[in-house]
């Protein structure tokens, strides 16, 4: 099965690298429904690296169109983050009046329980009705790190199809084993990869480093496009847990792949990829979710969720100094869950904060940090 590199900074440019593999009509057929599925997991912009651009989404709703069949736009983001707030900032909220497809909000959406009788990590989750219903599945992810994966490309983006906190839950019976648990039971049919900005670093996938890789992606079966942009991220496909996982369980291969149009070598690098993704499992999920689950009702109701200025900071949670804090409130618009507020002091509901710490990263004053 060939997998298709384009090096190109332009969007509809995507054309190109479907058109390498046979064309649009290879994949999909007239009268069909045809769910496209992007990574938007946060609310940036596409320019961060951290979301699939909205105008090659549109683009591929375009070509399915031209093949008489119609194409559905359907996403969730990183659980907790609230929907209407995530897709309101990387172009996703106007994307129906903008383009004329329809975009539906996972989360806020009819779903279904599956089961997933080959699951290592889970045995059953609840799915996107839109996705279990469609004739068609176009996977479209970024080419991003991971802190807890390495890399977030066709095989994690399925993780978006599961609703809610169920995302959650994932994480918590196991991520690259869960990863490939979806995979087992819903087959992207065509993925392509937006690389033309992706994102390097530990920080990924929300927080990363902006980089220009200048490419697309593109095959019909998931790992060796993942291995493929693996191997352009400057990675080891066989160093991916949920890559070699998802090869060991007959989903694709991660070698002797035919590839079509531009050369691997002249779109590769050597990217920042996240070192120790087990540790960053152990310490993201092994201890703080499973210790904030068990914290997080009791200390509500406890405080009321009253402001962490009302009351000293705890370990782990966010340490606010006011003395240099200016009230410039980029805080407020960097929060995915509106944990904060800012009346005449900045002020965290303890409640409501995930500890992302996207508030300290991007302060520019250094007033915020974790409490140790």
């Amino acid at each position: 099965m060939p997998v298709s590199i384009v090096k190109t900074n332009k969007a509809a440019d995507v054309r190109r690298a479907v058109e390498l593999l046979g064309g649009m009509s290879r994949f999909v057929s007239s009268g069909e429904k045809v769910v496209i599925k992007p990574n938007v997991c946060c609310g940036k912009e596409s320019s961060t690296g951290a979301v699939t651009d909205p105008e090659m989404v549109a683009e591929v709703c375009r070509m399915v169109a031209e093949c008489g069949a119609t194409p559905v736009v359907a996403e969730s983001p990183i659980y907790p983050f609230k929907p209407e707030r995530v897709f309101s900032r990387p172009g996703y909220a106007d994307f129906t009046e903008k383009y004329g497809f329809e975009f539906i909000d996972i989360d806020n959406a009819p779903f279904r329980e599956i089961q997933v009788p080959r699951g290592k990590a889970i045995a059953h989750s609840f799915v996107s009705t839109d996705v279990l219903q469609c004739d068609k599945f176009i996977n479209m992810p970024v080419m991003k790190t991971h802190l807890q994966t390495v890399v977030s490309l066709g095989l994690k983006n399925m993780k978006g199809i599961v609703v809610g906190k169920q995302k959650h839950i994932v994480h918590l019976q196991g991520l690259d084993e869960g990863i490939v648990d979806l995979n087992t039971v819903v087959k992207s049919h065509l993925v392509i990869v937006d690389g033309i900005i992706g994102m390097e670093g530990t920080g990924g996938p929300t927080n990363g480093r902006a980089v220009e890789m200048d490419v697309i992606v593109a095959g019909d079966n998931v790992v060796e496009v993942d291995s493929v942009a693996t191997r352009i991220m400057g990675g080891d496909p066989s160093e991916v847990d949920h890559i070699r996982g998802a090869e060991r369980r007959g989903l694709g291969s991660m070698d002797g792949i035919q590839m079509l149009g531009d050369d691997l070598a002249s779109v590769a690098a050597s990217r920042d990829l996240p070192r120790s993704p087990k540790m960053n499992q152990f310490l993201i999920t092994g201890i703080s979710l499973r210790l904030w689950n068990l914290v997080r009702v009791p200390w509500a109701k406890i405080t009321g969720g009253e402001p962490v200025r009302k009351k000293a900071a705890q370990p782990g949670e966010l340490l606010i100094d006011h003395g240099l804090c200016d009230g410039c409130r980029l805080c407020l618009k960097a929060c995915p869950v509106d944990a904060l507020s800012y009346d005449d002091l900045l002020g965290c509901d303890s409640a409501e904060c995930i500890r992302c710490f996207c508030c300290a990263e991007v302060c520019p004053q250094g007033a915020l940090a974790k409490k140790f």
